[in-house]
């Protein structure tokens, strides 16, 4: 399935690292955006929070590592909602998600702007334009044929895992305080629901694991190494970052949240912030092309499957990338980019993929129960169901829950995106 694109995007074999690699500017970008306003949302609770966030990402990327070693096939999450519930809620699934790969191209391009912005205060007024160019960038590389490269998401990777643990250590060793309130205590947040609202969405693009998985040497062998990685070291982030926040600086000393980790870098050494902002940057262009590319890939699945119209499965004739899909990635961008900015990136990120975590926490409890789930490893079954699944299951409808109290007026976003999805269906079906 698909196999063309991942000849264009994938000139060799995926091994362990280069799976972790692919998956981790999607996770950690989304922290490095999110972990300022969770902070300010949760005050004093900032760290407790970040406990309950790397528990339920924990879970996450089990049950994806579960069954993406039970599936080791292109597909990803569309094939194990179809194997759970049908094709047609598959589609449902899949076409929420592909949203949420849309936004990843919005906040990504504007916290890159953000970050440009800081160190360049001029840059400040134009902070909308810049993330405009920057999707636009990216739009016209993704179509000119510059595909998702194992080596340069190795090198992001390889620069964050330098760079952010030192800025964690750093500002631990300077700034020494006690958790779990460090310097926080009696800091009041704004909206403590908001917080593990946002906290339940902090760690999404692990469901990347579950696409990569059919591209992996050793499925069997690499995706359970590369989950397990994946929770080690988003574990270390998640509650590294935090810790480090709530002992350097204090609520006041952060102006804007979006790029919280940047004003730890500058209380460091001023030149730090250079370093700790060139790599932020690197692993927030990262994510954002990781959108277009992963946007196009779904859409080309659900079209191969005959589930969209024939055009979402379109090659350019001269540069033989899906151009009308990454189109439609960019010209969505740039309305979420211009019309809503980082209030509505902040509501309506990650719904969908809470929702189509849900589902696949589901399909691992339906494999698990009926015996079908030979995976490569497994979490301890209690009655009959892996544990990453009980856990997912306990904390996915809570964070959903949160989210959908907490931002209910921008769901009429998610209403358009489904109703256009339910046309693109109902045209291929009765074409």
């Amino acid at each position: 399935m698909a196999n063309e694109l991942s000849r264009q995007w994938l000139r060799r074999r995926l091994g362990v690292f280069d799976i972790y690699a692919l998956v981790h500017s999607d996770i950690q970008s989304t922290y490095y955006f999110l972990v300022g306003f969770i902070a300010l949302a949760a005050g004093q609770w900032g760290f407790v929070g970040a406990l309950y966030g790397v528990l339920l990402m924990a879970a996450i990327a089990l049950t994806y590592g579960e069954m993406g070693s039970r599936f080791p096939e292109t597909g990803g999450s569309y094939l194990y909602v179809k194997y759970a519930f049908g094709s047609k809620i598959a589609f449902l699934s899949a076409w929420i998600l592909a949203f949420d790969q849309i936004i990843m191209v919005a906040y990504g391009t504007i916290d890159a702007s953000k970050i440009l912005a800081k160190l360049f205060p001029a840059l400040g007024a134009w902070e909308v334009i810049v993330a405009i160019a920057l999707s636009t960038a990216l739009f016209l590389l993704t179509t000119l044929g510059i595909r998702e490269s194992a080596n340069l998401a190795k090198f992001v990777a390889i620069l964050d895992m330098v760079i952010i643990p030192s800025l964690i250590l750093l500002s631990l060793f300077y700034y020494p305080a006690t958790p779990p309130f460090f310097n926080w205590s009696n800091v009041e947040g704004v909206s403590l629901l908001f917080a593990f609202s946002l906290l339940s969405r902090g760690f999404t693009g692990i469901d990347a694991i579950g696409q990569l998985a059919g591209e992996a040497r050793e499925p069997l062998v690499q995706v359970p190494r590369a989950t397990l990685l994946v929770v080690a070291m988003g574990t270390f982030y998640g509650i590294g970052l935090m810790a480090a926040v709530m002992s350097a600086l204090t609520p006041e000393e952060i102006g804007d949240p979006a790029v919280a980790p940047l004003y730890l870098a500058e209380k460091i050494h001023p030149l730090f912030l250079y370093l700790v902002a060139f790599d932020i940057f690197t692993v927030m262009m990262v994510a954002a092309l990781a959108g277009y590319i992963s946007f196009s890939r779904m859409t080309y699945i659900l079209a191969d499957e005959k589930l969209l119209p024939a055009f979402f499965h379109r090659l350019h004739k001269k540069f033989r990338t899906p151009y009308i899909s990454l189109a439609i990635t960019y010209v969505v961008s740039l309305l979420l980019i211009s019309a809503g900015g980082v209030e509505t990136i902040l509501a309506i990120y990650a719904i969908g993929s809470l929702i189509n975590y849900i589902m696949i926490a589901i399909a691992l409890a339906k494999a698990s129960r009926s015996g079908t789930l030979h995976s490569a490893f497994k979490t301890p079954l209690i009655a009959g169901i892996p544990l990453s699944a009980w856990i997912a299951l306990a904390l996915l409808p809570v964070g959903l829950g949160l989210t959908l109290i907490e931002k209910y007026p921008y769901l009429w976003m998610w209403i358009l995106w489904i109703a256009a999805g339910a046309l693109f269906y109902y045209i291929k079906r009765h074409a």
